[in-house]
């Protein structure tokens, strides 16, 4: 329904060899090209689901002009280990590329940064100030 109703959207799901929920990724038809006006400058982090379902939900933002959030692509995986990161930023650079113009700002995860730099070989990896102090 989704690809039908906003043209462009990718849609990703992975499951294991029991058929059992891994991995998914979504990313709007819309977001997607938006992205080429955006600062090339994302945001990425995961957060814990609560409830029944458990997992982490990984996200990757960027800024527009008028320094507002603008959501790019969404992700829901098992837990924030860099199998996953790997997982999501490949799914990622499916649709966005790499390019040297890019630079990723994250918490200092380790996770993350080996996610990041063997996934994006041509862009920059920088931890949020937020997390530095």
């Amino acid at each position: 329904m989704l690809k039908k109703v906003n043209l462009g959207t990718v849609t990703r799901i992975e499951v294991d060899g029991e058929s059992i929920f891994k991995y998914l990724f979504l990313e709007f038809g819309a977001a997607i090209r938006g992205f080429q006006y955006m600062r090339k400058v994302i945001g990425i982090d995961g957060t814990f689901l609560k409830g029944p379902y458990k997992g982490v939900l990984l996200v990757a933002t960027a800024q527009d002009g008028d320094n507002k959030c603008y959501p790019i692509a969404w992700g829901i995986v098992d837990s924030e280990n860099e199998d996953a990161w790997t997982w999501f930023l490949t799914r990622l650079r499916e649709v966005i590329g790499d390019t040297d113009e890019l630079v990723f700002v994250s918490d200092r995860a380790q996770s993350i940064k080996t996610a990041v730099s063997t996934i994006y070989e041509k862009a920059q990896h920088s931890a949020c100030v937020w997390h530095i102090v």
